[in-house]
């Protein structure tokens, strides 16, 4: 469904990306694992349309996306929950949901969409009316998802959405990520934490200071003996 090509971002003389390349199959979740600075987030923003490349191509189904503004590349049902969630917080969870169906292909699909949101998360139901400023951690992630899905996308790709939150929540935020390709939605999932996310993936790439190191299923990367090192302990 998605590709990327050769892929190569420059801030000034910092190279952030590094003639990166990787493929995204229907109804997968495909993980990217890194450390900090890795340039995961990069990555996610140059697919996004936030960041021109200075080379290389991002495709959707064979149809190129660079040198779309992001609010194009977002229609075309590329759509991104952003590291740190990013919601208006003192607007409500209902008005949260509603800002991301706004144009017509998901406006289309909004109450189908916001059933399917409620299923999931129910406590965005309950707490519909509150401001979003005043949900816990968990709920404002739970918010960022549903947002996201209110937009109608084709692919879905979470920046960090495990970073800050409790053990707990964490299992649950995996649970939803297993649960939306369940569903039939394509993930692209960004992540420190390496081994929750590639107990889930179907396949995974290791990104290390702007390249691609290793790439497999998400169970052949999670057991090679670099991944181990350098991310779980030797």
């Amino acid at each position: 469904m998605l590709e990327v090509r050769n892929l190569t971002v420059q801030y000034g003389a910092f190279l952030a990306l590094s003639d990166v390349s990787l493929k995204v199959e229907d109804g997968q979740i495909v993980s990217i694992v890194g450390a900090n600075g890795a340039g995961k987030t990069t990555l996610m923003n140059t697919i996004s349309g936030l960041i021109a490349p200075r080379s290389g191509e991002v495709l959707l189904d064979g149809v190129r996306l660079t040198g779309l503004k992001g609010h194009e590349v977002a229609r075309r049902g590329v759509v991104q929950v952003p590291e740190g969630r990013k919601l208006f917080p003192e607007m409500t969870v209902y008005e949260n949901l509603m800002v991301a169906s706004i144009h017509p292909r998901a406006k289309k699909d909004r109450e189908k969409n916001l059933r399917e949101v409620y299923s999931l998360f129910p406590v965005l139901e309950e707490r519909k009316d509150q401001l979003a400023m005043t949900l816990s951690g968990g709920e404002q992630q739970m918010l960022a998802i549903g947002r996201g899905m209110m937009a109608s996308p084709r692919i879905l790709m979470l920046d960090e959405p495990s970073l800050g939150l409790a053990p707990l929540l964490v299992r649950q935020i995996f649970d939803v990520v297993q649960e939306l390709r369940d569903r039939g939605l394509t993930i692209l999932l960004v992540e420190q934490n390496v081994r929750h996310s590639l107990r889930i993936s179907d396949y995974a790439y290791v990104l290390e200071t702007g390249k691609v190191v290793l790439e497999g299923t998400g169970k052949e990367v999670l057991e090679n003996p670099h991944t181990i090192e350098a991310y779980m302990g030797a």
